[in-house]
């Protein structure tokens, strides 16, 4: 064991002065990651995350039906999900959505109560900035919803008219009361028992696992190199067990890939806001992964004959399996065929613990860490088996 260890002092100290190295494993996920965070994910759209929209209102007509629209608002607001400021001065409201003080606006024209007593069309304008269409359109919708349900408040109330429950001068407030009742059935939300990752945790970790692959084969790529250079020819001759060349550089992977993953970890946290949840249990899939990568590629470089061959090898497994786990975009329907066969790459089940601890707690990630030591296991004694064939030649 001890000169396992040396000899993975010794390729980590020659890794060290690999800038090449540095790039891959720390510089360039974080970097993709954020420059993907930036286009595909943030503005409050993550899954677990709380999404509150700013709008303001103006409201001219200060009548039964305002009040109705505005107590609308007000429940919507008590929930949470949007924050309204009122508006006096109707150039000031559409003013603050230009410049993005607010998202959306609601204006109520002066006539709205007194259209809709009559019977005469009414509308509210829903102004919104085009930077925000999704605020938008959330605006066009509670404005609509509360339009039909008005409508059909009118018609009852005109109908209470014609039976003579209501005279002609309640039609308004009858009609508002009516339309701002809560609906007979409405949709609620529960937890689930597994969450999808936020859009930075996700990229950061689906893109530091992806160029794993790239730093996991180092070991068996030193080797192919210390072959060719004619250095692999001292180390057999030299009292050295091949167990212990093999052990040494697989050694120096594993400590280069923990490295690189904790600091994406700590980086990703501290400059992307990203959530990874439980350390404890963070590290434990980190561990995992990281054996399950370095076993992986290095049965897949062992069965190169050059080093380039072993890189294109690997770089070729590396991307299919980044595409097919889901590394660069979520799969959709899990229970799809797909959603399935991703289960097969070390990227889905090291996502999977992640989305697994964000739910839970560490004996949620068992499942995923089994399945990744399992893949360890598997392919780490195949790796040893062709990798004594480089070193024996």
């Amino acid at each position: 064991m001890r000169i396992a260890w040396i000899i993975a002092r010794k390729d980590l100290a020659l890794r060290s002065r690999d800038r090449s190295v540095f790039v891959i494993a720390f510089v360039a996920p974080l970097a993709l990651a954020f420059i993907f965070n930036l286009v595909f994910g943030g503005g409050g759209n993550d899954i677990g995350q709380s999404v509150q929209f700013d709008y303001g209102i103006v409201d001219r007509d200060d009548g039964p039906v305002s009040q109705a629209f505005t107590e609308v608002l007000e429940a919507i607001e008590a929930d949470g999900l949007i924050a309204v400021q009122p508006f006096d001065i109707e150039p000031d409201a559409r003013a603050a959505v230009e410049d993005g003080t607010i998202d959306s606006l609601f204006i109520l024209p002066s006539d709205l109560s007194a259209n809709i007593t009559t019977g005469l069309p009414a509308n509210i304008e829903v102004v919104g900035n085009v930077d925000t269409p999704t605020s938008a359109g959330v605006a066009a919708s509670i404005a609509e919803r509360f339009a039909s349900g008005l409508a059909a408040a009118t018609d009852a109330a005109l109908t209470a008219v014609e039976t003579g429950v209501i005279g002609p001068d309640e039609i308004a407030s009858a009609a508002a009361e009516a339309g701002a009742q809560p609906p007979v059935a409405a949709l609620v939300g529960i937890d689930a028992g597994i969450r999808l990752l936020d859009s930075a945790t996700f990229f950061v970790a689906g893109l530091s696992i992806f160029f794993m692959f790239f730093v996991a084969g180092l070991g068996v790529t030193s080797m192919l190199e210390e072959r060719r250079d004619g250095t692999m020819t001292r180390l057999i001759a030299a009292p050295i067990r091949r167990s212990s060349i093999i052990g040494g550089k697989a050694l120096s992977s594993v400590l280069i890939g923990l490295v690189a993953m904790v600091t994406l970890v700590v980086a990703s946290t501290l400059l992307m806001g990203a959530n990874w949840g439980d350390p404890a249990g963070v590290l434990l899939l980190i561990f995992a992964a990281v054996l399950a990568v370095v076993a992986l590629m290095s049965f897949v470089g062992g069965l190169a004959k050059t080093t380039e061959q072993s890189g294109n090898l690997q770089g070729i497994v590396a991307v299919t399996l980044g595409m097919l786990g889901g590394t660069f975009v979520p799969i959709g329907d899990p229970t799809s065929f797909l959603g399935q066969l991703r289960f097969l790459t070390p990227n889905a089940w090291f996502l999977r613990g992640l989305a697994d601890l964000g739910g839970g707690n560490i004996v949620d990630t068992l499942p995923a860490v089994g399945v990744l030591l399992l893949i360890a296991l598997g392919f780490g004694v195949a790796a040893v088996s062709v990798a004594r064939k480089v070193v024996s030649a």
